[in-house]
């Protein structure tokens, strides 16, 4: 049977673990296991365009903050990925100034966003220090009860005092983000010291240093977006909505669960072991073999965000809202001011993918000058990263395959 050129094509979507690869002369196929790439093994957050109409201000921080997350999320998984593979000691040296310069930076904002940004955007809902904190803090635990139940927790929505007050289990979820500092801290050092000794590197301990990351990470950049979607209802004028009422209203977000990669990133889902050794020392013991990779345990299958569709305002935002959006520009044109040129544009232009994220914002002379003229100075570390200077995906240089 000859099918036409669309049927063709058809299949070939429909096969997407398998690549082809054709003997010269021969014109035989011979289906070899694809090769990851950085949308796994902890996943990405589902493009909020996708989801949601944006037509709030509050929409538009959550979709700009999701794509710095992604990129975080992209970087995490890059370094995962090409850890048992990057050998000799060039190569070492340029992978480890990645993971200082990825940990550095996703340090630098995350504390952006706790002294000012989140800050700024209580004060102007209204609202005491802490509370968006605190929302996020009670999203977790009442989404991890929702699925163990097999159900929807909506009808039992905690009031405003309960989630200023007694929180509960929500004090572990509390907990395990107040050590995302020294999470990050700690990569980034062992990076730092491992940098000048290339002959000490260990991706097991790399490995397992991005796992205790990742157990906190991923599902707090997960779970922030909620938050930020909700400050549509929160900024609402008071006679419309109440604090009080839009925090009832706050639908169930999807937790994520302290989340280690797969041993098989193809699969998100698979169960396999914890790590053997966590690491409380730098190790020292040199480069490890390729095939001696640790074994985490594994990530938890993570639903997308999926806020309720709203309705199309009939009013413009209130001043509240026009606000939220002026704290979020002001905190990001702060944060690219301080950040080393040299280091954060040139990482950040490469972890963008345009086929998930849309289009960039950066100009055609500003990609230019990117590539060109701050792209070069660390032009070695820039080469694992996932995709080019227009957000075009390219293969992973330093790895294997893996079925």
């Amino acid at each position: 049977m000859i099918l036409s050129k669309l049927e063709w094509l058809s299949i070939q979507e429909h096969q997407p673990d398998l690549q082809t690869r054709t003997s010269h002369g021969k014109g035989k196929q011979k289906a070899v296991p694809r090769k990851p790439w950085v949308d796994e093994p902890w996943p990405l957050i589902e493009p909020l365009s996708r989801t949601l109409r944006i037509t709030h201000p509050a929409h538009h921080i959550a979709n700009e903050i999701s794509q710095t997350h992604n990129a975080m999320l992209r970087g995490l998984n890059t370094i995962y990925l090409q850890a048992p593979f990057v050998r000799n000691h060039v190569d070492i040296t340029d992978f480890l100034f990645l993971v200082r310069a990825w940990s550095g930076w996703v340090l630098d904002y995350h504390e952006l966003k706790e002294s000012t940004m989140i800050p700024g955007f209580e004060t102007t809902l209204g609202m005491s220090r802490g509370v968006l904190r605190a929302m996020e803090y009670s999203f977790d635990t009442r989404s991890r009860e929702s699925e163990e139940q097999g159900g929807d927790t909506n009808d039992n929505e905690p009031k405003e005092e309960e989630i200023i007050g007694e929180r509960g289990e929500d004090m572990g979820t509390e907990i395990r983000l107040l050590e995302l500092p020294a999470l990050l801290q700690n990569l980034r050092s062992w990076a730092i010291e491992t940098h000048t000794q290339p002959s000490s590197y260990s991706p097991s301990t790399l490995r397992a240093l991005l796992a205790s990351l990742a157990s906190v990470l991923v599902p707090h950049l997960h779970n922030e977006i909620g938050i930020f979607l909700q400050m549509e209802q929160l900024s609402a004028p008071p006679s419309v909505s109440s604090v009080t009422s839009s925090l009832r209203s706050i639908p169930s977000i999807p937790s994520l669960s302290a989340s280690p990669a797969p041993s098989n990133p193809s699969t998100l889902n698979s169960v396999s072991t914890v790590p053997s050794t966590t690491p409380s020392t730098h190790s020292k013991s040199g480069t490890a073999s390729p095939k001696a990779t640790p074994s985490p345990i594994p990530a938890p299958h993570i639903p997308p965000i999926s806020p309720s569709r709203p309705q199309r305002p009939k009013n413009k935002p209130s001043p509240r809202a026009a606000s939220l959006t002026q704290i979020h520009l002001s905190a990001e044109s702060s944060f690219t001011q301080h950040a080393d040129r040299y280091t954060v544009p040139p990482m950040l232009i490469r972890l963008r993918d345009a086929s998930h994220d849309g289009a960039s914002k950066l100009t055609v002379p500003a990609i230019h000058a990117i590539a060109d003229r701050l792209s070069p100075k660390h032009a070695g570390s820039w080469r694992f990263l996932p995709c080019d200077i227009w957000g075009r995906r390219r293969g992973l240089e330093f790895i294997g395959e893996e079925v």
